[in-house]
């Protein structure tokens, strides 16, 4: 095995710097109210979010003293095992296609009618989303460390099937989990971030942004069965006037709804729910906050329960945060035992298990991007996402038994 040493790394860019950094750039944006449905909001909600940030922020400072070397195991998996594994996952792909009856891209390139949000076959879909997501980023790690280009082929081959499948979401976590295994294999040596360096990361930011702006109104275009209508998502965000009279583009205006929306509906469940602290909601508060959604909607069946309803400010804009189902369900109690769990889930990599495997790396950026995306939702529960942190325990755990070989020796 080569070992590569990364001490700046999980040092800055750890899952509580992360956490602070995705709220406070919600807020921020927030203080712009270019969205005529967002409320003002409110000291508690704001206290409450404060003294997060400062533990998220005394445990990272921890992390920094501490100075220990984050160690890693550089994967060195063989090509012919990746095409091998890339064309299993493309064999699933295909078998969603033609369960849909084709392909989402082309769908929408035709002009034929498509909805997102029903497509793939339930079960198998979780998987196959799930494992190229995180194949994909195990692939980059690889790339990283062997700078073998067909490695990068097959990473970008997997990738591409998030545009496939017109998945916004999918290529968007995936593209922060490549993000976070770049920085964390920097080596300590590396030279600080440079003025430049940082003006280049943001305006790649932007440029992303912008086109998933452009993505969002091609799709929601094509299903009201317009040509590409920049005006839609100002209907949709309910713009203000001074944002449209702005010169920023309306494609970045979904951008801002995105990040900045998840707060006010998080605001506004607060204002119009009515939680009740006892033994039945407790339950439920597990059921469908701490456990997977795959879990916890088969328990729902087996027993004839259903989920609260979450209130949203409008009913395009349905992104609420990690918090607003536990508020839902518990009050703040229930929002601090949520705080509390994302808290301790980095504790997982402690397992030595783990630490001394090449899947160390990509787990980490798994779980970093976790954070990032809690602003939007209980990503916790969110099979759809947090399925992957299963397979790295899951591979390491084959290897142990010698069903797997993750490397090439």
């Amino acid at each position: 095995y080569e070992y590569l040493y990364s001490n700046m790394g999980y040092r800055l860019i750890n899952p509580y710097t992360i956490y602070f950094i995705s709220f406070t750039i919600g807020l921020v944006l927030y203080a712009f109210h270019w969205s005529g449905y967002f409320p003002p909001l409110e000291p508690s909600l704001l206290t409450f979010l404060c003294i997060s940030f400062c533990v998220c922020l005394s445990i990272a400072w921890f992390i920094y003293k501490k100075n220990r070397p984050f160690i890693t195991i550089a994967p060195t998996p063989a090509t012919k095992q990746i095409a091998t594994i890339t064309l299993i996952i493309y064999i699933l792909w295909m078998i969603e296609f033609i369960y849909a009856g084709g392909i989402p891209l082309l769908f929408i390139l035709f002009g034929k009618s498509f909805n997102y949000r029903t497509f793939g076959i339930p079960s198998l879909h979780v998987f196959v989303v799930t494992f190229s997501s995180f194949y994909t980023s195990y692939l980059f790690h690889a790339f990283l460390a062997s700078k073998k280009r067909i490695i990068l082929f097959f990473c970008i081959l997997n990738l591409f099937a998030a545009l496939l499948i017109m998945n916004r979401g999918m290529l968007l976590t995936n593209l922060s989990t490549l993000s976070f295994i770049y920085i964390l294999f920097q080596p300590s040596n590396k030279k600080h971030v440079t003025a430049t360096k940082l003006a280049g990361a943001l305006g790649m930011v932007v440029i992303l942004f912008f086109l998933f702006g452009a993505l969002g109104t091609v799709r929601v275009s094509h299903e009201l069965k317009r040509v590409y209508d920049r005006s839609l998502v100002y209907e949709i965000g309910n713009a203000t006037d001074s944002f449209k009279k702005s010169v920023i583009p309306s494609e970045l205006f979904w951008g801002y709804l995105y990040i900045a929306s998840p707060l006010a509906n998080l605001q506004h469940n607060i204002n119009h729910s009515t939680p009740e602290i006892s033994g039945v909601n407790f339950l439920l508060l597990i059921n469908y906050e701490f456990l997977p959604d795959a879990a916890s909607k088969r328990i729902s069946t087996q027993f004839t329960i259903e989920a609260k309803k979450n209130y949203q400010i409008a009913e395009n804009l349905n992104a609420s945060t990690i918090y607003s189902g536990s508020y839902t369900y518990w009050g703040w109690p229930g929002m601090i035992s949520i705080f509390i769990a994302l808290v301790t889930l980095p504790l997982v990599l402690k397992i030595p298990l783990l630490r001394e495997s090449d899947l160390c790396i990509t787990t980490f950026a798994i779980i970093n991007t976790l954070y990032v995306f809690s602003i939007f939702d209980n990503m916790l529960a969110f099979t759809g996402f947090s399925f992957q942190l299963a397979y790295p325990f899951a591979l390491v755990a084959l290897r142990k038994t010698n069903w797997l070989s993750g490397n090439k020796n």
